[in-house]
């Protein structure tokens, strides 16, 4: 049986898979490239960097801000369910009074509908005498015009 060096397994790699060390260079070159570039854009704009390094304060201010109007539209949502329910309790109460009321009001309507009704067919009635009577008047004048030729 024949030992193998760490140089035999070396080239039996290297003879499969290639020489790896210009593939790990060139990977390494790349990741430079990118990197420089990546960073150059940052840094050209240093802009970003501020709103960056700005970021944690807007966050906290923008969240003391929320919590504030979330406590706020708490307090506002606690005054409005109190004034619902006290609203529901004078409805409750008044309920009796307002199915009298309806009542009254609707027989109050019945007889004002009952009132124009009546005056519709009246005036409807008085319209068709004072029709007919015109035009007895005007067939009188026309058979008056015809027997004075």
């Amino acid at each position: 049986m024949q030992e193998h060096t760490s140089a035999d397994v070396h080239q039996l790699y290297s003879r499969i898979l290639g020489h790896p060390q210009p593939n790990v260079e060139r990977a390494i070159s790349t990741f430079v490239q990118e990197f420089e570039t990546k960073r150059s854009s940052l840094v050209k704009d240093d802009s970003m960097i501020h709103i960056l390094k700005d970021a944690p304060d807007q966050l906290k201010d923008a969240k003391i801000a929320l919590d504030t109007g979330l406590e706020s539209t708490s307090q506002k949502s606690k005054a409005t369910l109190e004034r619902l329910q006290l609203l529901q309790k004078s409805i409750a109460e008044n309920s009796q009074n307002q199915i009298k009321t309806i009542s009254s009001t609707q027989l109050v309507k019945e007889a004002f509908q009952k009132d124009i009704t009546e005056a519709k067919e009246a005036f409807d009635q008085e319209m068709n005498l004072r029709h007919a009577d015109v035009v007895k008047q005007y067939v009188g004048a026309f058979v008056q015009q015809i027997d004075h030729y």
